[in-house]
């Protein structure tokens, strides 16, 4: 049995000639055309038309690649999570794909005789913050194929508790790949931050998921672990964030994992990289050589790809449009979640667009305010939201998400106090005109 590293948690899984895919990522511009693959894509043995299996674990764009997907064979098998009455499914049936199977949380399915595969909810709403709702859209696979045992978490960041169970469940994992980074706007994206703040969150960050991917890994303790996830740069106009997005290189994991287990390595750490092969009996690493590209040669390639466009900044549609019309109509949809999720609180929020400060609304109360010219009057605790018109205006009528254009690195925030408010995040998620 074989794994071949695509990139972020994208791979190709062969076994007698079976390929089973698993997220791949291969198109450029992910998340509102912002994430590029760095270190750049190679060319790989296996590909996407190969697969006669692949499992999408979520809908984010560096998971689910529709383009990617186009060169999937009609007869390929997929298996999705059912959430959301079963939306992959229906998306994928829509492209023409026919054979999915869509499991629930903890849900199980015979693919083949020898194939098993189990599939997870998302571990935790958020990792280090406790929430009372979030965006629960992730799945992680477990593939138990001809006496292997494959545990897939994607980016889906296990708990203590959930690693415990999955080690009762599974003694014997002979490959794990887990989430070893953040990833998100924090502290990129926060204008309250000065650059060396943001250096110091970027970095706090990096140590603390590290730890954690190392403490996961030792308590399921698999043949072979695998960090995966958070391979991208930024690029456009936001490239100068690279900076202090706070992305963990796969190698300070692999690093980490071998100083805690000392001379003793019952687990061996192996670090992936596009068009790289392992063998999942022996533990050889195969195929292309594993790159370690500097963060120099990471800013240089930022750098190059500075000029990319988003499809936003040709956006020319809202000219004549009721802006005011559309933001309440996107609040007042807002407000409804609240009533059904039973979350008020009196924190405020406001909308910048283009620099100018536009609107403003309190999750305690229902309605918004349109702010006058000149308007500086913030109030404690809020969360200032600054993006460009074009883009809030493709977020109101959905043709972008929030939650794509917020992990992008295309809106930015202030916060005051620098304290994290996981609802109201989640919550933004809902601004969609009705």
């Amino acid at each position: 049995m074989k794994l071949e590293f695509i990139s972020n948690t994208g791979c190709y899984l062969e076994h007698d000639g079976v390929v089973f895919g698993m997220d791949p990522w291969l198109t450029q511009g992910a998340f509102e055309g912002s994430w590029f693959h760095f270190p750049p894509l190679r060319p790989t043995k296996w590909s996407v038309r190969d697969c006669r299996y692949i499992y999408i674990s979520h809908l984010h764009p560096d998971h689910c690649d529709f383009h990617a997907l186009r060169d999937a064979r009609p007869d390929t098998r997929f298996v999705v999570p059912d959430y959301f009455n079963r939306l992959l499914e229906r998306k994928l049936k829509a492209f023409g794909f026919q054979h999915v199977v869509s499991l629930p949380a903890n849900g199980r399915a015979e693919l083949e005789p020898g194939l098993q595969v189990d599939l997870f909810p998302q571990f935790k709403n958020n990792l280090f913050h406790e929430a009372a709702f979030g965006n629960l859209i992730d799945s992680a696979l477990c593939l138990q194929w001809d006496g292997r045992t494959i545990l897939n978490c994607n980016d889906n960041y296990l708990t203590e508790g959930w690693a415990r169970k999955l080690k009762v469940a599974y003694p014997r994992i002979d490959l794990m790949l887990a989430p070893h980074s953040a990833s998100g706007p924090y502290p990129a994206s926060f204008r309250n931050l000065s650059a060396a703040e943001k250096e110091a969150e970027a970095r706090r960050l990096q140590t603390q998921y590290v730890a954690h991917w190392s403490e996961m890994v030792q308590i399921l303790a698999p043949r072979l672990a695998a960090p995966c996830a958070a391979e991208y740069v930024v690029v456009g106009t936001l490239h100068e964030k690279n900076a202090h997005i706070g992305l963990a290189e796969a190698s300070e994991a692999v690093a980490d994992l071998r100083r805690r287990q000392g001379g003793d390595e019952p687990v061996r750490p192996v670090q992936l990289d596009c068009g790289a092969i392992l063998d999942v009996d022996t533990g050889e690493l195969g195929g292309l050589q594993v790159r370690h590209p500097t963060e120099a040669e990471r800013r240089e390639f930022a750098l190059r790809h500075r000029d990319i466009p988003f499809d936003y900044q040709w956006e020319d549609a809202f000219s004549d449009v009721d802006f005011d019309a559309l933001v309440r109509s996107a609040r007042a949809g807002l407000w409804k979640k609240q009533q059904r999720l039973g979350w008020k609180q009196d924190y405020n929020l406001y909308l910048t667009v283009d620099e100018v400060p536009c609107y403003a609304f309190n999750f305690a109360r229902e309605g918004i305010e349109a702010l006058p010219a000149g308007w500086a009057g913030r109030r404690d605790p809020f969360l200032e939201c600054f993006l460009p018109r074009p883009l809030l205006y493709q977020v109101l009528t959905r043709r972008a998400h929030w939650n794509n254009a917020e992990g992008g690195l295309h809106i930015d925030f202030f916060r005051r106090p620098n304290e994290y408010v996981p609802e109201v995040f989640t919550l933004l998620s809902f601004l969609q005109a009705e």
